[in-house]
């Protein structure tokens, strides 16, 4: 075996050794199912370390960086998301195992087994929050819409940083009660359990809310309602790009024709009140 070859499995080597160590943790942090699947993967990545260690005979420093960064991630999205980042890398390490699978033996069975981690990180892992991606989606983009849309045609149009933060607050507050009262009742007309509707509906107010206080307290905060705007639109900036990349890696979206739809829409609806606001401050001075 020559020093290239051997050069590649110590890679894998620190590899295994590193998502051993990370789904260890995320199993920890897991719950029933959950956690079964986790500790299965890591006690198989501690196997396939085992298996190049053999062939090298060294032993290699796990990826601590990568760790770390991993159950950051972790608390701040929640392990299933953090899981469909790390399967990109168990598609990335069949692709690579492959390249030596001629000059290594029982390495197909390794390949075999990163195979069946993938699907089974796709298909079996589940988190109470992805399952009103639906409402989250739908709370995070009339949120922003709706409040973006009042915030620039009031700035135009009333040119009260205070004033504009006390409308704009009362409206997503009025707003946010609506959406979970319709949301509870839409999600309570499909589903036979009345606890998935409550769940459906907190979500909702919870990022509605947030959402509202993201964009409104620029006004609270600062007296140029110029000011405050641009701070408000590129919080609005913020909050679209995170969760679209969110959302494009949870649904294995193209995150740039994600994100080129949301900023297109919303650039659309900011466009059309300023406008609005233009107009109203024309004809009421």
């Amino acid at each position: 075996m020559n020093n290239e070859t051997v050069k590649k499995i110590l890679i894998y080597q620190k590899n295994e050794i590193t998502e051993h160590i990370l789904y260890g943790a995320l199993a920890k942090r897991a719950k029933g199912k959950n956690a079964k699947i986790l500790q299965k993967i890591s006690e198989d990545e501690l196997k396939h370390y085992k298996f190049f260690k053999k062939i090298t005979g060294k032993d290699t420093r796990p990826d601590w960086i990568k760790i770390y960064f991993y159950r950051f991630v972790s608390r701040i999205f929640g392990f299933t998301f953090t899981i469909k980042m790390m399967s990109n890398g168990e598609e990335q390490a069949e692709h690579n195992y492959e390249e030596v699978e001629d000059k290594v033996p029982g390495i197909k069975k390794i390949i075999q087994e990163e195979v069946k981690h993938e699907e089974s990180l796709m298909g079996q892992l589940e988190e109470g929050v992805l399952n009103h991606m639906s409402s989250m989606v739908l709370a995070i983009n009339n949120s922003i819409q709706e409040i973006t849309g009042i915030v620039v045609g009031l700035t135009f149009a009333i040119a009260n940083s205070l004033m504009i933060g006390k409308t704009a607050l009362i409206s997503g507050i009025a707003a946010t009660l609506a959406m979970v009262a319709s949301e509870y009742l839409s999600q309570k007309a499909d589903s036979e359990d009345g606890s998935t509707p409550v769940q459906a509906a907190v979500y909702t107010g919870i990022i509605y809310l947030a959402v509202v206080a993201f964009l409104v307290s620029p006004f609270f905060i600062f007296a140029n309602h110029y000011t405050a705007l641009a701070v408000a639109i590129a919080a609005v900036i913020v909050i679209v790009s995170v969760f679209t990349f969110f959302m494009s890696v949870v649904k294995g979206l193209n995150y740039t024709k994600a994100l080129a739809e949301v900023s297109i829409i919303t650039a659309g609806v900011v466009t059309l009140s300023f406008f609005i606001g233009m107009a109203m401050k024309m004809i009421f001075g």
